[in-house]
């Protein structure tokens, strides 16, 4: 049997039309690019200049026109902006895109013409032959692709459906594919940005222990650098940590330890940071182990709240028993002060008895102030608040602090802007509160050092919004406090001091609670202490209640 050369011909065009577009089945591309190059084969190879494709939205049950040419820009894009509704409109595209057959409109007569064709073919100018083709995968309809002939031009063939149609069942399973890569892309980027978004750092390793991925919170709150980390081993990032050694040993086997495993890491040149880690196996979809995902959180400030919290109630309580005592202690004392001033104005006393007398009157009026320190410490005190200038209030103590300083060979250094803000605050009371820890800073250096007091403004996030703060650092170069005292600073009677009463620091703190600010100590041992007071910047009195 001999093959009809003009058959034959058709067959190699036709198939010369599918290879053009195969390329796309193998890599992959998005929606746009794939129907860009099916609408270029359809226009400049299979000879329709007038095409267009309709992809079915599931969701919203609409036939939506994807990809157009052809047609002049105002045709465009009323197809573009006038979606048809599945089970609502009556017309060719919906007949084709629920029924999945191909259907062929000779001209605007053809009986099949419905009312909303004939709205469409008036708006579009198509009175010409028009062929609309389902596009099917795996038998389910995803869209539709028509061509059209302008009335006055070549009716469409048999042989022209026959090779559209062929065509079509290829450009089907692209269209498709670049959807699904598509939407892969749209998960992926989702991911990404689920992942990016997150307060809480995020790892994963292979199932070697290798990172393959973290998000930019871990890069933070590990103080590492994604690039410098990718492909190393979890063990050297995790190795200062020894609560985590049983995962670093073996994080396959060990991964249920380490859920919920709290530990402290120091960052590069950094202070410690406390880490709630928890871990979880990653599965493929057979169920087989690829990695370990760890979730970081930096609890350092909700611990920082919690001692906080426990420092008040301690101190409340302390507090409470501090009156207590101090009233039962000053009834006597006023006795004791009566006897004695009786006995000072007796005649007949030798010099050693006055002598003893003047040291046991010395000695109760240090008792005298240590309970009016108490009270003052424990009882409300009746607060002055008006608009000040901290700088003000800084400079009003500069006198005294700078004296004690040049005695003892320490440097003062003062830094702070000209435009800091004015805010509500007790002048008095915040110079008491200052001074306490400025007199502390100085007794922590008796071989002289450095004291250096900073006020600057920042914004501090809290609880429920970020509200700007006055920042007051008071920093010395002395000997430091031992880990054990940090917790213990701010309670009565604690002192390291060999005079000290052990109230200072917290009248300090009671001082600063009342003006809704908050204090924040570091320290080591020989290296120095910086203290941080936070206030809160109030153009208005919100203190008008306080007693």
């Amino acid at each position: 049997m001999i093959d009809n050369p003009i058959n034959s011909e058709r067959s190699n065009h036709l198939i010369s039309n599918i290879y053009r577009i195969s390329s796309l089945l193998t890599e992959p591309s998005l929606v746009e690019k794939a129907l860009t190059s099916i609408m270029e084969t359809v226009k400049y190879n299979l000879g329709f200049e007038r095409c267009s494709i309709y992809l079915i939205n599931k969701e919203k049950m609409l036939l939506e026109c994807k990809f157009i040419t052809g047609f002049t820009d105002e045709q465009k894009n009323i197809a573009r902006s006038k979606p048809f509704i599945m089970h609502k409109h009556d017309c060719i595209e919906t007949r084709v895109a629920t029924l999945g057959k191909s259907l062929l409109i000779r001209d605007h007569l053809d009986p099949n013409i419905t009312k909303i064709d004939g709205i469409v073919i008036t708006q579009m100018d198509r009175k010409g032959c028009t062929l609309y083709v389902p596009l099917k995968v795996k038998g389910e309809i995803i869209g539709i692709l028509g061509v059209n002939r302008k009335q006055g031009e070549a009716i469409i063939t048999e042989k022209e459906i026959e090779s559209l149609s062929i065509f079509v069942n290829f450009a089907s399973i692209i269209i498709e594919n670049s959807r699904l890569y598509e939407a892969l892309l749209k998960e992926k980027k989702f991911s990404e940005d689920i992942l990016n978004s997150s307060i809480n750092g995020i790892l994963t390793t292979d199932i070697q222990g290798r990172i393959t991925s973290l998000n930019p919170a871990a890069e933070s709150i590990l103080g590492i650098r994604k690039s410098h980390v990718l492909n190393t081993s979890v063990r050297e990032l995790f190795v200062t940590i020894p609560e985590l050694s049983g995962m670093l040993n073996d994080p396959i086997a060990q991964v249920e330890n380490i859920k919920g495993c709290e530990c402290v890491l120091r960052r590069d040149n950094e202070k410690f940071v406390i880490l709630r880690i928890s871990s979880s196996p990653i599965f493929d979809d057979i169920d087989s182990l690829i990695g370990i995902l760890f979730l970081i959180q930096d609890v350092t400030a909700e611990r920082e709240r919690e001692k906080h919290l426990q420092r008040m109630s301690r101190l409340i309580s302390l507090g409470e028993l501090a009156a207590g005592v101090a009233h039962e202690i000053r009834n006597p004392l006023t006795g004791i002060s009566v006897v004695l001033d009786i006995l000072r104005n007796r005649q007949r006393l030798s010099k050693s008895e006055k002598s003893l007398l003047e040291e046991a009157t010395i000695e109760i009026e240090r008792l005298e102030k240590i309970v009016s320190d108490l009270l003052d410490f424990a009882r409300p005190q009746k607060f002055n608040f008006e608009m000040a200038n901290i700088v003000d209030i800084i400079k009003s103590m500069y006198f005294l602090i700078n004296e004690q300083c040049n005695k003892q060979n320490i440097r003062l250094l003062t830094r702070y802007s000209r435009s800091l803000p004015k805010s509500f605050m007790d002048h008095e009371k915040m110079k008491q509160g200052l001074l306490n820890i400025l007199i502390n800073a100085i007794q922590a250096m008796p071989q002289g050092g450095k004291l250096s007091i900073e006020i600057s403004c920042k914004f501090i996030t809290g609880q429920k919004n970020r509200k700007k703060h006055l920042v007051i650092t008071i920093s010395d170069t002395g000997h430091g406090i031992s880990d054990s005292a940090k917790d213990r600073i701010f309670d009565p009677f604690f002192t390291t001091h060999p005079e000290g009463t052990g109230l200072g620091l917290s009248i300090t703190h009671s001082i600063i609670k009342e003006h809704n600010g908050f204090i924040k100590v570091e320290s080591e041992e020989g290296e120095g202490t910086t203290f941080s007071i936070f206030l809160p910047i109030l153009q208005t009195n919100a203190f008008q209640e306080v007693a």
